[in-house]
């Protein structure tokens, strides 16, 4: 009967402890409720893999409270699933260039603005089509929101940082058809996009 009782109190301290330490972790690493809030900042980033394909890009931001507001700009030779994300029935169309100047917003869980933020992002974006039969040209201009779900970290404690985010992109603009030269094609509603980031940021004010 002792050995029942006592088995049974080691259970009952483990599983308080336990959940006690899950409490303390989604209020301290999560929602950041330990940790200090950090002054007004800039931050500046940019997007690697925009290098590897004959591009370049990033963003500047402003960081106040559990805000990060700026713009991002950007212009890249997008790779295939970019077009196939973008626009339908384009076999016959190559994407030459995709250029884009966006406004951003995001919101973290963390008054020092580390680990998981919700955010919203938007703006033109031109795409320079390519008739691959007749090598007719255009230039498409079509605006999007991109709601998204993101994570930012600092492997080297305060400035240098990544940022990995994922969500859905939304044509504003519509997806009629269009014709050029010998191919015919179509805007898509929207799809899956994702990001990676590396920056840094510095305070404005101490």
């Amino acid at each position: 009967m002792k050995k029942s009782i006592l088995m049974l109190a080691v259970v009952l301290v483990t599983t308080t402890l336990f959940a006690q330490d899950k409490s303390n972790f989604f209020q301290n690493q999560i929602l950041g409720k330990s940790k200090d809030p950090v002054p007004i900042q800039l931050s500046v980033d940019a997007y690697p893999f925009l290098f590897l394909s004959s591009g370049g890009g990033g963003s500047l931001g402003l960081e106040f409270g559990n805000w990060q507001v700026g713009a991002i700009g950007f212009t890249v030779a997008p790779p295939d699933y970019i077009k196939n994300t973008f626009f339908e029935n384009a076999n016959n169309v190559a994407v030459q260039r995709n250029n884009a100047v966006e406004l951003f917003a995001n919101y973290y869980l963390r008054k020092d603005r580390k680990g998981i933020y919700a955010g919203v992002l938007g703006g033109p974006e031109w795409f320079m089509m390519q008739d691959k039969i007749s090598g007719a040209k255009e230039t498409v201009v079509k605006n999007y929101v991109v709601s998204r779900l993101g994570l930012r970290v600092f492997p080297f404690k305060k400035i240098f940082y990544a940022d990995a985010s994922f969500g859905w992109s939304f044509n504003l603009s519509g997806t009629n058809s269009r014709t050029l030269g010998q191919t015919t094609y179509n805007a898509s509603a929207g799809g899956f996009i994702y990001f990676l980031q590396v920056g840094a940021r510095f305070n404005l004010k101490k």
